[in-house]
């Protein structure tokens, strides 16, 4: 439901000096809303820029937080704060939501800011807000004064900034509490546009929230930034399973990748399987990087060309390769193959078999 606040707001956000001001999605935002009168009433009519009643007094802004969701007899609310590049508006904004489908029913601003909503946003403010205007001094600073030591040595797939999120800096940051402990606060993350209405141009493309951080609490400091296949894929009304399954090992991979960094890659899998026999099995018989058959976590997963799903009864075999670089596609270069199982009835694996 968060999506839907993200969204809304998102829409309203004013593009830093050096990015072009987005075109609002009307089709987006109607349906980020109850009514057309409840979005008439918060969104107001004037153009992004101006002082719109769900903007507490923040007409311009960049930088979008969204607290954690609580319950408000059938409805709920959630606590939301602008930024302009790293400052926070003065209000925080209460958004009253419909709990089944995340739609928003209504907007009221309350006083100043209440840090215990949102733990650990200081770091991602600072960080965030100072790539959006483009300060080298934090861009280019080596050091990473704003992430853990862990973070900042570590490699990820090396198709996109680690800690942004894609090839050039974002032209917004948009984050949602996901859950705190006495440790950590973790975050949905977006460095762009939060979508919930699929685009019919690109219908594959994913809506919601694509990316995930965390904030060390003690340290305060960001010491994870997961960018994009953060989540499993979700079933559709007509799932391909081979499409499925890439998604799903994908979406593993990237834990896996980032275990170091305080991921359990084999929480996050496990629920997948069919049984629980059926993981510990797998997870026992495959290698070094279990399930992927390598020695090492490779930069990607896919079924393997040429190859073409095969069915018997309620089971689906596809036969799933791994790169060590982004798919280069070069016979005889494959990090691992192996077989994976999926019972067709759940979509879930029913197991895995190392073939290289």
């Amino acid at each position: 439901m968060r999506s839907k606040v993200a969204s809304a707001f998102g829409q309203g956000v004013t593009a830093p000096a050096h990015y072009t001001q987005p075109t609002v999605d009307t089709a987006e935002l109607a349906a980020d809303f109850d009514s057309p009168a409840t979005m008439k009433a918060a969104w107001g009519s004037g153009p992004v820029g101006s002082d719109r009643p769900m903007d507490c007094g923040t007409a311009k802004y960049d930088g979008i937080v969204i607290g954690t969701v609580q319950a408000s007899g059938s409805d709920a609310t959630v606590p939301v704060v602008l930024y302009e590049n790293n400052k926070g508006g003065a209000a925080e904004v209460s958004v009253t939501v419909d709990p089944a489908s995340g739609v928003i029913k209504g907007t009221a601003c309350g006083g100043a800011p209440s840090p215990a909503d949102f733990p650990g946003v200081a770091p991602l403010a600072a960080y965030y807000g100072a790539v959006l205007t483009d300060d080298q001094s934090v861009v280019d600073n080596k050091s990473h004064p704003y992430f853990t030591s862990a973070f900042a040595s570590w490699t990820g797939d090396g198709d996109y900034n680690t800690d942004e999120c894609g090839q050039s800096g974002p032209d917004r940051w948009i984050v949602a509490l996901t859950g705190t402990t006495s440790a950590a606060s973790t975050w949905d993350f977006a460095p762009g546009p939060v979508m919930t209405v699929p685009d019919p141009t690109e219908p594959a493309m994913p809506t919601g929230f694509t990316s995930t951080l965390a904030v060390d609490l003690g340290s305060a400091k960001i010491s994870r930034v997961t960018c994009g296949r953060a989540y499993p894929p979700v079933l559709g009304s007509n799932p391909k399973t081979a499409d499925y399954a890439q998604q799903l090992l994908d979406y593993y991979r990237v834990a896996a990748q980032q275990k170091s960094l305080g991921v359990d890659a084999e929480a996050a899998i496990r629920p997948f399987f069919v049984s629980d026999a059926a993981f510990t099995k797998a997870w026992g018989s495959t290698g070094a990087v279990p399930l992927l058959c390598a020695k090492k976590v490779p930069l990607s997963v896919a079924v393997a060309d040429g190859t073409s799903p095969t069915t018997s009864g309620t089971q689906t075999t596809l036969h799933m390769v791994t790169w060590p670089d982004w798919h280069p596609d070069v016979p005889g270069q494959e990090a691992s193959k192996f077989t994976a199982v999926f019972d067709t009835k759940t979509m879930k694996i029913a197991s895995i078999t190392c073939t290289k």
